[in-house]
């Protein structure tokens, strides 16, 4: 009969010592970083020095015996960097970008751009915590329509996204890459700007001179103006509704200019679904744009309300529409849905940290 073989680990008298390293990218001009941990040799009232310092970059290797061990970088000023503590674990290895003078994202004013639309393109930027202490750094960008509902300080009647609020709190956790936002203002000829056909009951159909003003006005200023990667791949934009349809239209006909589309609750009912005709009967950009879909759905199949069925049979045409052109659910399509959620700023509110997390993750 052969021995049942023990699932605990072997004992021993003297744990085994191994080590986590934690690599730390901070402006050498702007402070020298150490590193204070809960667990010898580190503790919380004396500064660690890096094991080794090649220009911005410094190493640290913390010894682990056993469990996890907590830390936190802190500059030569006695400033700790914001965020929460690490929690490393042996062989570990994780790099870090800290600030240590901003907790939060900072929100500039509104600005009027004009791009040749008759009416000027308003819109705004919000900066991560990093942007100004990493003076050499660049950052993805993130358009998002409907500016007007995004930010805490919004007052738009229909509900706002407190955008800020949540990825201030990605960013603490550090899960989600610092990332610049530019918020347009799209409550001025909502439905002319954002719809890209016209719609026989509502109207619309301006979509291809927004999306012109966008691609050739708006975006070569903000590369201008900001530290961004100008790259597409670097370059995403984002809505809801009317926002969601018009993001993949923005994606589908200029992938030249973003590289990545997220819409929630897109609007594909549009124009008796012109959005999911014109995918399936053009060609597919290339490169393609990662693409990111959602719907909220009833609880109840006998549901008649539409405000509660979201339009989550459109966004399963459009996932085929997709998959027909080779698109590959899982790696450069994201197409989900949200029982019981409404067509509602709270209902966008409360996801949005889901895409902003597939398409701008924190691999350190």
């Amino acid at each position: 009969m052969n021995a049942r073989k023990s699932l605990l680990p072997p004992r021993s008298g003297r744990p085994t010592l191994e080590l986590a390293t934690l690599v730390v990218r901070y402006p050498a001009a702007r402070g020298r970083v150490f590193l204070r941990g809960g667990t010898a040799p580190f503790d919380w009232e004396t500064n660690a020095a890096p094991v080794t310092v090649d220009g911005d970059v410094s190493v640290f290797r913390v010894p682990v015996s056993s469990g996890t061990v907590e830390v936190k970088p802190i500059r030569e000023d006695g400033r700790w960097a914001f965020g929460r503590n690490l929690v490393l674990a042996a062989r570990d290895k994780v790099e870090l970008t800290p600030a240590f003078e901003h907790e939060t994202g900072r929100l500039h004013g509104w600005r009027d751009v004009d791009a040749g639309l008759g009416a000027p393109i308003r819109m705004r930027y919000f900066l991560p915590p990093g942007y100004e202490e990493h003076d050499g750094a660049r950052y993805p960008t993130l358009y998002c329509l409907d500016g007007q509902a995004l930010f805490s300080d919004g007052s738009d009647p229909y509900g706002i996204w407190n955008l800020d609020h949540v990825l201030d709190d990605l960013w603490a956790l550090g899960v989600v890459d610092e990332l610049v936002v530019v918020a347009l203002d799209t409550s001025h000829d909502r439905l002319g700007r954002l719809g890209p056909s016209p719609d026989a009951h509502y109207g619309g159909g301006g979509g291809e001179r927004f999306l012109a003003a966008l691609a050739d006005t708006v975006v070569p200023l903000v590369d201008r103006e900001l530290r961004t990667r100008d790259a597409a791949v670097e370059r995403a934009i984002l809505g809801a509704s009317m926002g969601g349809l018009f993001s993949l239209f923005a994606a589908w006909r200029r992938a030249d200019r973003f590289g990545a589309a997220i819409g929630l609750s897109s609007s594909f009912w549009w124009a008796d679904r012109w959005m999911v005709r014109e995918v399936s009967t053009t060609p597919c950009p290339s490169p393609r744009p990662t693409i990111y879909l959602d719907s909220g759905a009833t609880a109840s199949t006998l549901s008649e309300d539409a405000n509660l069925r979201d339009g989550q049979h459109h966004t399963r045409a459009m996932l085929r529409a997709l998959v027909d052109h080779g698109y590959l659910p899982g790696e450069d399509l994201h197409v989900l849905a949200f029982p019981g959620q409404p067509h509602a700023a709270g209902a966008w509110s409360a996801r949005v940290a889901v895409p902003l997390q597939l398409l701008f993750p924190t691999v350190g």
